[in-house]
């Protein structure tokens, strides 16, 4: 499955290998991870409604020093399994530059897109799959696979994803309005 990266969720982790004396124990053999999230006081925390996350391994086309550099970039990934509890997602390897996505990872808060009304079915296209909510009090945090032309509904209407290059180099999610045909 390959899947071009828009955006991150607001809470990181990582895990490192567990030799002590290891010398790959912060790169080769370290895991990190990233989730939904929602600002407590001074941290941020998880608060899930849906529990998940995606995972990057320290071997990877991973730079956990800027995460922001895998913005955009397309990523051979496993298949979104429910393990341990919760949705996870590896993003193993970059792929090439001109490989065509099947998924957009996409991540939606109160304060960029307007609050999500979780308890309704329709709060999403129905292809689309959660990976990751967060919520506390107003606070929302969603983390989406999208693919092109699905859609989100917010208190401020309908966000689409609008893909115009056929490679998806162009993908953005887009306010469409209170009264998009979904």
């Amino acid at each position: 499955m390959l899947v071009k990266v828009l955006s991150f969720g607001t809470n990181w982790w990582a895990r490192f290998g567990s030799e002590a004396d290891g010398p790959n124990r912060f790169t080769r053999h370290a895991a990190y991870y990233n989730s939904t999230g929602v600002r407590c006081g001074g941290k941020v925390r998880r608060h899930w409604i849906v529990p998940g996350l995606i995972r990057f391994n320290g071997a990877g086309d991973f730079n956990p020093r800027s995460p922001r550099r895998s913005l955009g970039h397309t990523f051979l990934c496993s298949n979104l399994d429910f393990l341990f509890g919760g949705n996870r997602l590896l993003l193993k390897t970059k792929a090439h530059k001109l490989a065509v996505p099947d998924w957009f990872l996409v991540v939606v808060s109160n304060e960029l897109h307007g609050t999500i009304d979780f308890a309704q079915c329709d709060w999403k296209s129905p292809q689309s799959k959660v990976i990751a909510a967060s919520r506390l009090r107003e606070a929302q945090e969603a983390m989406l696979l999208m693919k092109a032309g699905d859609w989100i509904r917010t208190g401020w209407g309908f966000w689409q994803l609008s893909v115009p290059a056929k490679d998806g180099s162009h993908a953005t999610l887009e306010l469409r309005g209170d009264d998009f045909a979904a």
